[in-house]
């Protein structure tokens, strides 16, 4: 399971981007940014700015859009964006934002070294198969809290039981043991 969460970086800028894995937990951490009439303009000025060839660039912002475009693919990507303060939307529907950048994401050409190390953290988590099994279990079984303390209640019965059944089989001789080992011999 990957969740994506705003940086905690106060002003952040395009490169504040990262993964921390803890477990099977990843944690994908990105800068915010604000979508609206502007955007549009913006990106494809600047894109086109970073196509010059009169000075040497990393092509930081067509990496930027491109990165963002793997991760936008349709509106619940918007929303889920939205919810984590990541994107600000004041374009209109969430519909609107992915098309956006679906539209400004194609074509482009990204510097592949920019987020190569976030790229290689993601695959790399995704790759554990044992992590892969645990969030989907985690997904499948344990989506309320309410199925987590059942589960526990659970083991802690089923544990209970088997210490119970221990004792019972293992005991040592209680005081009327003696008694009764004489009372069958007689």
């Amino acid at each position: 399971v990957i969740h994506v969460e705003r940086s905690k970086k106060e002003n952040s800028c395009l490169r504040d981007i990262s993964f921390t894995a803890l477990g099977c937990l990843g944690f994908l951490w990105l800068p915010p940014i604000t979508v609206d009439d502007s955007t549009r303009p913006k990106f494809l000025n600047l894109i086109a700015y970073e196509m010059c060839l009169d000075f040497q660039n990393d092509f930081e912002i067509t990496s930027y859009i491109s990165f963002l475009d793997s991760l936008i693919d349709e509106a619940n990507d918007v929303k889920m964006l939205r919810k984590t303060g990541i994107l600000y939307n004041c374009l209109g529907s969430d519909e609107h934002v992915a098309k956006l950048f679906n539209e400004i994401g194609t074509g482009l050409v990204p510097n592949s070294e920019i987020y190569s190390y976030v790229r290689l953290q993601i695959q790399k988590h995704y790759k554990n198969q044992l992590m892969t099994w645990l969030a989907q279990v985690y997904h499948d079984h344990f989506n309320s809290p309410w199925t987590f303390l059942a589960f526990f209640g659970a083991l802690l019965a089923l544990a209970l039981t088997v210490i119970q059944t221990w004792y019972a089989v293992k005991s040592t001789p209680g005081p009327c043991y003696n008694f009764c080992k004489n009372f069958t011999r007689n």
